[in-house]
Formats: C-alpha cells, structure tokens, sequence
C-alpha cells in the first residue's frame, strides 16, 4: 500500500471516553462515538453507579437544571478500552463530570460539578462495535431502555456520517416488559434515517413506531424534550454541519472529548 498513514489501527489503546449520563432512578452512560478512530468505534450504553457523594452532587445540580446534558470523561490518568469495560476487566474508574457541552467547534464540555467521581459499572446494555459493510436502517431507529421507572431513547448510530440523539421519555411505555426495557430494544419511526441534518429529526408528541422493526407490532410511543442532539464532535469524518474534515483531528487527538 502506498499510504501506510491510512491504514486503520486495529489494537484499542487505553483512552479517555467520554460518555453522557441519562437516567436518575438508574444512572446510565452512553458513549461518545467517533467513525474515524478505533479507540472510540463503537455505540455503547453501561448501567452504572456513582460514589454516594457524587450521586447526590450529580442529582442535586440536574434538579436544579433538568434540561441540561451531563457528560461524565475518565480521568486521563486513569484510561481503559471500551473492549475492556465491554468484558468486565474494567469494572470502577475515576471521572470528571460536567454539565451542558458545547457542539462549537469539535465539541467539549462545560461546567465541572464533581472534579473526581468514582464510576462503578454493573452491566453493559448495548455494546457493538461499528462495521462499515452493514448498512443503516431504512427508518429512523433508537434503542429504547430504562429501569422500569424511568426510559430513555438512544439513536441507533449506523454509519458515517450518522448523528447522536439522546432523550429521557415524560412516561414509561406501558406495553413493553420490565425485563425487556432493562435489556434494551428497537423502535423504529416511519420517517427514513436519512438525510442527516443539525437538528433532531423526531419532535415531542406521541408517534406510532415499530417494535423491532415488525409490521404488525405499531405502538405509540410519547416523546419529551431533546437534550442531546449532536451530528458533529467528530462523531462524522466529516461534519455534516459545516462540511469541515474532522477525521485527521480525532486521529491526533489522546483524549477524547
């Protein structure tokens, strides 16, 4: 080959991640996403806890700012692969967690509010690495999930250049099992997955939707306020958003916002 410098990196390296956090009741971790980098190739949602005091700092400052984003990023000193948390070696890690997050620019977080958390992991809810040869979805898919108490809807990210959605429901669904919501499930939307655009493609109200996708399993399901949309922050190898190639970036880049 004569460009060795495009060859993808196959071996993950300990990184920092960040991931933002959804979830009172339950406390979960989705994972910020990048196409052109290894280390950060995959959708990934974790079940998690927090240290007391950090839990109780972190739901302290979201009632005082429910429509906020909190993003939680390891310690640069305390870095691990996404495989590793994936197969249990990575089980409780140091963070920082921050509210709202910036999509100027490459994206970077806001305001600190716990400078050294303690983040145990109790289980991984979606975990798949990116493969560029399967395509994307006809209709617009999101993962639903939840405790039972709380549910939330995390965009199925599929393909380059695609976008990161993120929403806690107003209600639980009331036709889906307990067992199911924890372990996580499909819903798709009528409208098709594409065109990708700088703003969330579903609004608040109640849509019908297909259980996994199946033609005769509709549903409704009832939409809250956005607080995560994002088609930038180096997710896309080039940002849908201002046309800017962000995939040299992210190569470089040790820590990942």
């Amino acid at each position: 080959m004569k460009d060795d410098a495009k060859l993808w990196t196959i071996r993950d390296t300990p990184n920092t991640h960040g991931m933002f956090m959804l979830g009172t009741t339950t406390l979960y971790l989705c994972h910020m996403p990048m196409f052109g980098v290894e280390d950060h190739h995959y959708q990934m949602t974790l079940q998690v806890r927090l240290d007391p005091e950090s839990m109780a700092t972190y739901l302290m400052d979201k009632a005082q700012h429910p429509g906020a984003a909190y993003n939680l990023i390891n310690l640069a000193s305390d870095p691990f692969t996404l495989p590793q948390v994936a197969c249990g070696l990575v089980w409780k890690y140091a963070a920082t967690i921050y509210r709202d997050y910036s999509n100027d620019g490459d994206g970077a977080p806001d305001t600190k509010i716990v400078g050294v958390a303690t983040v145990f992991v109790d289980r991984v809810v979606v975990y798949r690495a990116f493969d560029h040869t399967i395509p994307r979805p006809a209709n617009l898919t999101y993962v639903l999930f939840g405790d039972g108490k709380e549910a939330h809807l995390d965009h199925y990210i599929a393909a380059d250049p695609d976008f990161q959605h993120l929403l806690t429901l107003p209600a639980v669904p009331d036709w889906l099992d307990i067992t199911q919501l924890r372990t996580g499930v499909l819903v798709s939307f009528p409208q098709p997955c594409t065109p990708i655009g700088t703003s969330p493609p579903v609004e608040a109200g109640t849509h019908s939707v297909r259980f996994q996708g199946i033609a005769n399993a509709v549903v409704p399901l009832t939409i809250g306020d956005t607080f995560w949309y994002s088609a930038g922050n180096m997710l896309n190898t080039v940002d849908p958003g201002n046309g800017r190639s962000v995939s040299a970036l992210a190569a470089s880049n040790e820590v990942a916002l």
